[in-house]
């Protein structure tokens, strides 16, 4: 079965404990710097921020660039957002940005399991879970409640918003950001969405939901790792539920080409049930600057906030709305850093080139350090990762597109025949499986390993290939390819 790659990938957790220091630990890392940067933005593929979206019923119809008061603009907090993910992957740094629970989606519904991401967390009134003893996010990643063990250097750099638990109403102490990003105002002309080759982006007709968002159930192993096979039996039929435990890692987009991507959906004519809605767009090549404020960070921790903006030059960023399309793909380029002193009357204006010399001595080809280098405030293994998924190289030649519905996909379209004929075939290749490995339910349930996941999985992928996430990927059209070329080029 030929099929393109899924346009999103996981960035395994680290193993490691998070890196947790005293505020007063992390400000002795160097000198403290307050300063400003000028940054180029320049856009690799065309950049979408959602503004006002207009709608026909539950469709999109078009989905304008945001703005304020006339100008377009690309908000400080969307780009802070993609810096500080960076760091927090980089550095094994804590998750702010989570759901912590997934409740049941509809009731009485035999296919979707809910769970929690957060073990104290309390449900809102009248939701329900299923499963209670899925914590999806390992609890070392999980913002505490207080910072008495120290916090982490993305929340050093970019601010503290403390946990909250069920038995505690009052939140505890806050760390105020060190770093502030402005706005990047938009001065170039956008694309015009009345035009017929408009840029153009799916979604689901006459649909609540959005494909592709962010909805995993625990009955699944695409978003999550393998755990049990569950068996429900009813009165005229049983199903079985692969239910996951623990989040694969923190999920980042691929780059490719938005025009070449649309095109691979409007090709399938599976894809009837969707609704292509035009954008407005800043062009590729647009260039955009916008300045950051930094105030009393170290110096070392500042090298690590630079590398962030320039990163290995493998390394591209992507920024807002239909990145699953190839759309956002963004460049950083530092065009002047000053650090201010005497209360801003004096300002020493430090070249980029040599603080990117710096950085590459300190990080990108430092193999180890002393205890205190900031190279050991990376992880190596997530950074080859990272580099493996935003990995930019012209001509954007791979498209990676989700999978197609049908037998082979997520099945969402088939008709009600059609899908118990589908439902009764997976239930006998199932159940194939299952004799095949010797594996024997224990009341409701198989406990799985990875390999036992695995071997299920290639079993069924002919039927059920969007069973496994690993397996789907890998057997895709180019995956297992760009994959060894992109990791032996980077170690």
């Amino acid at each position: 079965m030929s099929h393109h790659p899924n346009p999103f990938d996981f960035v395994p957790f680290a193993e490691g404990e998070p890196t947790l220091k005293t505020p007063e630990e992390w400000l002795a890392y160097g000198n403290l710097r307050t300063g400003s940067i000028k940054v180029e933005m320049k856009t690799l593929t065309p950049v979408h921020i959602v503004g006002e979206q207009r709608m026909e019923g539950k469709n999109i119809k078009e989905s304008l660039f945001y703005e304020r008061h006339g100008q377009h603009y690309i908000p400080g907090s969307s780009i802070k957002g993609v810096l500080r993910g960076f760091i927090e992957a980089a550095c094994n740094g804590w998750a702010s940005q989570l759901t912590p629970y997934y409740p049941r989606t509809k009731k009485n519904n035999r296919h979707t399991y809910g769970f929690k991401v957060i073990n104290n967390i309390e449900l809102e009134k009248d939701e329900s879970i299923d499963i209670n003893n899925v914590c999806s996010i390992p609890e070392k990643l999980v913002i505490p409640e207080n910072i008495q063990n120290g916090i982490d250097l993305p929340s050093f750099l970019f601010g503290f918003v403390p946990g909250k638990s069920s038995d505690n109403e009052k939140f505890n102490t806050s760390w105020k950001s060190r770093i502030s990003i402005f706005d990047a105002e938009v001065t170039l002309p956008l694309s015009s969405i009345k035009d017929k080759n408009s840029y153009t982006i799916p979604d689901l007709k006459d649909s609540d939901a959005f494909m592709g968002g962010p909805h995993p159930s625990a009955s699944s192993w695409w978003y999550q790792h393998p755990n049990i096979v569950k068996k429900n039996e009813q009165e005229q039929f049983t199903n079985y539920h692969f239910l996951g435990t623990g989040f694969r890692g923190r999920k980042f987009y691929f780059h490719q080409d938005p025009k070449k991507c649309i095109k691979e959906y409007n090709k399938i004519m599976e894809w009837g049930w969707l609704n292509f809605f035009p954008v407005e767009c800043v062009e590729k090549g647009s260039s955009i600057t916008f300045d950051i404020f930094f105030n009393n960070v170290p110096e070392q921790l500042l090298n690590i906030f630079y590398y962030a903006l320039e990163p290995d030059k493998r390394i591209c960023h992507k920024i807002g709305y239909g990145k699953a399309y190839g759309y956002g793909s963004i460049e950083f380029s530092i065009l002047k850093i000053d650090y201010h002193s005497k209360g801003f009357k004096e300002s020493i204006t430090t070249d980029p080139a040599v603080t990117r010399e710096l950085i590459r001595k300190k990080i990108v080809d430092s193999k180890d350090g002393d205890e205190n280098s900031i190279y050991n405030l990376l992880d190596k293994a997530t950074l080859d990762i990272l580099s493996f998924i935003l990995w930019y190289e012209e001509p954007l030649k791979h498209v990676f597109t989700y999978p197609v519905p049908g037998d082979g996909g997520f099945n969402v379209s088939l008709a009600q025949e059609k899908r118990t004929e589908h439902n009764r075939a997976l239930k006998r290749s199932i159940e194939n499986a299952l004799r095949k490995y010797n594996l024997v339910f224990s009341e409701d349930r198989i406990t799985m390993t990875e390999k036992m996941a695995r071997d299920i999985a290639n079993s069924l992928y002919n039927i059920k290939p969007t069973l496994h996430f690993e397996v789907y990927q890998e057997n895709s059209e180019f995956y297992n390819e760009i994959r060894q070329k992109r990791l032996k080029l980077i170690r």
